[in-house]
């Protein structure tokens, strides 16, 4: 390409003329550089873009309590050892800053009346545990979970959104079919079709089934949650007996993996019977591997002390921070696991999350 300009010039514009000239030899070569640009070669078009992005750090919330439940201050990155699928992994990140949450409070409304009276006289230190920067949520749940106010900083919100709930309302459903309830209505007694069945030792009581979807409540908050600002913690408060309905339209396995990916800790206030099949509940299986706890009080001041246990284990952690040894080439599940190294902490217990979904990138 030839480009010519051609300029006349007087003494008295010569300085002038120069520059000019200049100005319009920079601004062709501009012009001329981007048309080279937007028009690239049978060999760049081929060429593959490849963008070299460093590994994630996979983050593990950690607390560490002593003989009495409490938490255990002061520790540093030099005192834990963390393992990936039994190989010890380089901690790069430590924080023991306390951070902000995202709390969904998830009710069971088939738990017994006297839990029903209890949550409602013990409302506001639930709502009072949480600091001014966490927001909460309120989700009530039987079959089908319902949101009953969404995330806010307005305690009092919570508060009112509470009261709405008519948790003395509706007990366990009873069962259908031939035998059982009229169209489903809790007529305290069991037909046959419509008829009322009586013994020689009077009416024939419905058995009582459970229609409570535990699964489904908690898939429900955890896709809430994963909306919420990634820097602040996801917290699900599930307070329930415990009992699981058959029928979730989300498995356990897929509710498990939704908390995961998200990295949500389930803190659970047993009731019922829970409270005996400690070990055994679905309570138990949800709040233990994604680092959480699970309370069993019976008075009004354990509900109280649990709350408040629960909003301090939730904000006051170590957070351990890795970069994962290998190349993932498949999306897999890799299992963690947190000691301490130092044998001079009198620590009776250390938890965190039980692994991670690794993605390949």
């Amino acid at each position: 390409m030839q480009l010519t300009l051609t300029m006349q010039s007087t003494p008295c514009t010569r300085s002038r003329g120069s520059r000019l000239r200049r100005l319009l030899f920079v601004g062709c070569a501009f012009l001329l550089r981007s048309a080279v640009f937007a028009n690239p070669s049978e060999d760049e078009k081929e060429k593959p873009f490849t963008l070299q992005v460093p590994a994630e750090y996979v983050l593990v919330p950690v607390t560490v309590e002593d003989e009495d439940g409490s938490l255990i201050p002061g520790l540093q990155r030099e005192d834990f050892e963390l393992l990936e699928e039994g190989i010890i992994q380089n901690i790069t990140y430590f924080s023991a800053d306390p951070v902000p949450l995202s709390v969904a409070i998830l009710l069971d409304r088939t738990t017994g009346a006297e839990t029903q009276a209890t949550l409602k006289e013990t409302v506001l230190p639930l709502v009072e545990a949480f600091s001014p920067f966490d927001e909460i949520a309120l989700f009530e749940f039987e079959h089908i979970p319902r949101k009953v106010h969404d995330f806010t900083l307005n305690k009092e919100e919570v508060l009112l959104a509470f009261n709405k709930i008519s948790l003395t309302g509706l007990p366990p459903g009873f069962s259908g079919g031939p035998f059982g309830g009229s169209g489903g209505q809790l007529s305290g007694q069991t037909t046959v079709g419509g008829v009322p069945l009586e013994t020689g030792t009077g009416k024939v009581q419905p058995p009582k089934t459970i229609n409570t979807h535990i699964h489904d409540a908690v898939f429900a908050a955890a896709q809430e949650l994963r909306l919420r600002d990634r820097n602040r913690r996801a917290v699900i408060v599930l307070i329930s007996n415990g009992q699981n309905a058959p029928g979730n339209r989300n498995s356990f396995d897929a509710t498990m993996e939704a908390l995961v990916r998200r990295e949500i800790t389930i803190f659970a206030i047993a009731q019922g019977s829970s409270l005996l099949s400690r070990k055994l509940n679905v309570l138990s299986k949800y709040a233990y591997p994604t680092g959480g706890a699970v309370f069993y009080p019976v008075r009004n001041s354990g509900f109280a002390d649990s709350y408040r246990k629960i909003a301090q284990m939730a904000r006051n952690r170590y957070v351990l921070g890795y970069i994962p040894k290998g190349r993932v080439e498949e999306m897999t599940f890799r299992r963690i696991a947190v000691r301490l190294k130092n044998k001079s902490i009198k620590a009776k217990k250390v938890v965190s999350r039980n692994g991670y979904y690794a993605v390949p990138r």
